[in-house]
């Protein structure tokens, strides 16, 4: 009831704000700058040209993409722009170039970037394609990485609505540095890394999000993040949601409020992560994390991992315990199935007060295709509090050496 009020007031005050744009905007169309749209010349300069007018301009205004297939890229949105707000309204399909190298502009990581602008307003039903199955400028050694299909960066108050990424080369969404950024009614196709990935940032709210990802997190939680609200998020074929802070650098910061609610993880390999690397040396704190009403359908693989000694390269053996600290972590209301039946595993490192406030509360989550496995809860260095009914028991597993 609560999220749902929620979410029909932050939709209420994005459509006032559309209306009070509408009302007094300037229209910025890129076809008046020379974009064609035909799917086969190259509209960057337009694209260009556009913006540079829409952010110079005082008054409100609207920055329109029309329908049509526009290709594109690099480009930088950069700011500060002197309208209070602008409505980046997509309608058609803008496509990244398969020609040319892909390395962001100002972001070598990004095809396309929003950097230092505030009170932006993004919506239509326009598609990005990163084009990533066609053309791989990291294979083809055109760009330094794979780039995502849209960054925000240094971005404040300002609302994604309704478009579509997908077919990226690197990742879908990057939010870094920004704040109160709402993502909502977002679709994320199947191709093209991580879905959403989220850095230093506070105040970030995905909402009935729908995402597709072959191999890799639909979202992933680094370091330096306070205040990130995931709500009626669907997540299928990817890897589930992680939080990892590897703390490997020594220099990574805290992350503090993560809620988690009313999500559901389907045919995916995993559900919840929450990962640091063996022996990090970041003396910090992974806190305050809510996981409920999430259900899980036909997962692939563990369901639940908290890990403080993650060493992919199984190389990793140090004297010293992780230095990162996890607590006040709270699964409530779980419900579902798997085809893996190591349903939760918490390896907790050995450093004093590694784990601790670690709760579940009214979870069931049972094994499907083989009635002869018995679901697993493995605990090592933590012993969770529990309420309600916990199903498989907990910690009913002993750890692996």
């Amino acid at each position: 009831m609560g999220s749902e009020f929620i979410h029909g007031i932050t939709w209420f005050l994005f459509l006032v704000a559309i209306c009070a744009i509408k009302a007094k905007a300037i229209s910025v169309n890129v076809v008046k700058f020379g974009a064609k749209g035909d799917g086969k010349t190259d509209d960057t300069k337009a694209f260009t040209q556009a913006w540079t007018q829409a952010c110079s301009e005082r008054q409100n205004n609207e920055y329109v993409i029309p329908k049509g297939k526009y290709i594109v890229g690099p480009v930088d949105f950069a700011g500060p722009c002197k309208a209070k707000t602008i409505h980046f309204k997509v309608d058609g399909t803008v496509q990244s170039s398969k020609k040319q190298s892909v390395t962001g502009g100002a972001h070598r990581n990004a095809w396309i970037s929003f950097t230092q602008v505030n009170n932006l307003l993004i919506s239509g039903d326009g598609i990005f394609d990163g084009q990533g199955s066609e053309f791989n400028c990291a294979k083809a050694k055109q760009c330094e990485q794979p780039p995502l299909n849209l960054i925000f960066s240094m971005v404040k108050d300002s609302h994604i609505q309704g478009i579509t990424s997908n077919n990226s080369v690197g990742g879908q969404i990057g939010i870094y540095r920004s704040r109160n950024v709402t993502v909502d009614d977002v679709s994320i196709g199947i191709r093209g890394g991580e879905g959403i990935l989220i850095e230093k940032s506070t105040n970030i709210n995905i909402t009935n999000t729908d995402i597709k990802i072959l191999s890799d997190n639909c979202v992933t939680i680094l370091d330096g993040n306070t205040g990130i609200n995931i709500e009626k998020m669907t997540c299928s074929q990817g890897n589930g949601l992680g939080v990892s802070v590897l703390g490997n650098t020594g220099k990574e910061e805290p992350v503090n409020g993560v809620t988690v609610r009313n999500c559901t993880f389907s045919h995916t390999e995993g559900a919840i992560r929450i990962q640091s690397s063996a022996g990090s040396t970041a003396n910090i704190a992974i806190s305050n994390l809510v996981f409920e009403d999430i259900i899980f359908d036909y997962l692939q693989n563990m369901a639940i991992v908290l890990d403080q000694e993650h060493c992919p390269s199984k190389q990793c053996r140090t004297p010293n315990p992780s230095k990162v600290k996890v607590s006040n972590v709270s699964f409530k209301n779980i419900k579902g199935n798997s085809v893996d039946n190591r349903i939760v595993i918490l390896e907790c490192g050995t450093a004093p007060g590694a784990c601790k406030d670690i709760k579940f509360s009214d979870m069931r989550v049972l094994v499907v295709g083989d009635d002869h496995l018995e679901t697993q809860f493995r605990c090592k260095n933590v012993k969770p509090v529990v309420s309600g009914k916990v199903d498989p028991a907990v910690c009913n597993t002993r750890p692996v050496a």
